[in-house]
């Protein structure tokens, strides 16, 4: 909705339209996703068939069509009429794939890349990996384009004074986002005699393994599982938290998370397998980044920088969403980009940004 209000301060409202295909789900609301939304802009597929109508007609006669989670079968007969569409998408393949999983998965390449691989059918990669799933299929040759997804920057808050460093994760606590890493970096960091304490925000099937685990090592009374928050209590802690732990492996396509905790002025600490992390962060300059799960690595890195480097990440990894990955440069990068295409001017659209929200991937 960021991205959505930012296109509309570009356009006009009469120009734009964003189409909710489904509602809500079950898990996002307890996670505390709320859908108040009442712009006329918006359009829910799923609610009558009315709007399906309109959906339909937008997507017929709309000069660009931003294909996000929306079946491609309702957007093909556009593909192949010629007209301009990107698909935005995370990664194709967010665990390693075996060759017959690559056999397997042939139906739905199929269907959604090869058989509409067409000129005007263009890639928004969503984190750094995507656009190379699939070049490497031999798809979106010379049409693909750095994205992700964008908020707003709020106003800046300034840092509790203290003498502990403060950690902030915050996510689902399942596989993927490997909550119990976040238990490792504190307990490494207390190893290393770092003054240190953690709030953990979240529920799921592993947090009382991680809880047994912050038992174990040690470090149970240093963290603060404080469980599902509203949003805005989610954007204090941010706003207090020196560093932000984003323990995802790369099963994670992007990680939105990553750019709320910058645009609040805290740097962030993450797995370069991270769809966001090295499109988003500048090794110690707006955070750090580690591989290959390195935990000792990470937390020997973060105990040697002092605590007044880390919030100086932190304010530049807020002017780094600011200035370069904000909804409103998303949304006047989109335009600028979708006019030269729209002019037939590729040439001209690979030089249009060099860095950045749509500059060319090869």
């Amino acid at each position: 909705m960021h991205f959505a209000r930012a296109m509309v301060k570009e356009l006009g409202e009469q120009n734009f339209r964003i189409v909710f295909y489904k509602d809500t789900t079950a898990d996002r609301k307890e996670m505390g996703w709320i859908d108040e939304y009442q712009e006329r802009y918006i359009i829910r597929y799923a609610a009558t068939n009315i709007e399906k109508q309109i959906a339909h007609k937008w997507i017929e006669q709309a000069d660009v069509v931003i294909q996000g989670r929306f079946p491609v079968n309702l957007i093909k007969h556009r593909i192949r009429a010629g007209k301009l569409t990107f698909a935005a998408q995370e990664r194709l393949w967010k665990r390693p794939p075996t060759f017959l999983r690559k056999i397997s998965r042939f139906p739905h390449l199929y269907k959604n890349y090869f058989s509409i691989n067409k000129p005007n059918y263009h890639f928004l990669s969503i984190g750094a990996h995507a656009a190379q799933d699939l070049l490497d299929l031999g798809v979106f040759e010379g049409r693909c384009w750095q994205y992700g997804y964008f908020i707003d920057c709020p106003n800046s808050q300034p840092k509790v004074h203290r003498t502990h460093l403060k950690l902030l994760w915050c996510g689902r606590f399942c596989e993927f986002k490997q909550p119990i890493k976040a238990i490792e970096v504190l307990a490494a960091l207390c190893n290393r005699g770092v003054p240190v304490r953690l709030t953990m925000v979240g529920d799921g099937e592993l947090r009382e393994q991680a809880q047994a685990h912050s038992h174990a090592l040690g470090v149970h009374d240093l963290i603060t599982f404080a469980g599902w928050q509203k949003q805005v209590d989610v954007y204090k802690a941010m706003s207090d938290a020196d560093l932000f732990l984003m323990t995802s492996h790369q099963g994670e396509g992007w990680g939105l998370v990553v750019n709320e905790a910058m645009s609040h002025g805290c740097a962030v600490v993450a797995d370069a397998a991270l769809g966001s992390a090295t499109v988003l962060i500048e090794h110690a300059k707006t955070g750090l980044l580690y591989h290959d799960q390195k935990i000792k690595q990470v937390a020997d890195q973060i105990a040697d920088t002092p605590l007044s480097d880390i919030r100086a990440m932190g304010i530049n990894a807020r002017d780094n969403i600011s200035l370069n990955w904000s909804a409103s440069v998303a949304a006047n990068r989109t335009v600028e980009l979708s006019s030269l295409l729209l002019k037939g001017k590729i040439e001209e659209a690979d030089c249009l940004f060099q860095d950045g929200v749509c500059c060319p991937v090869r």
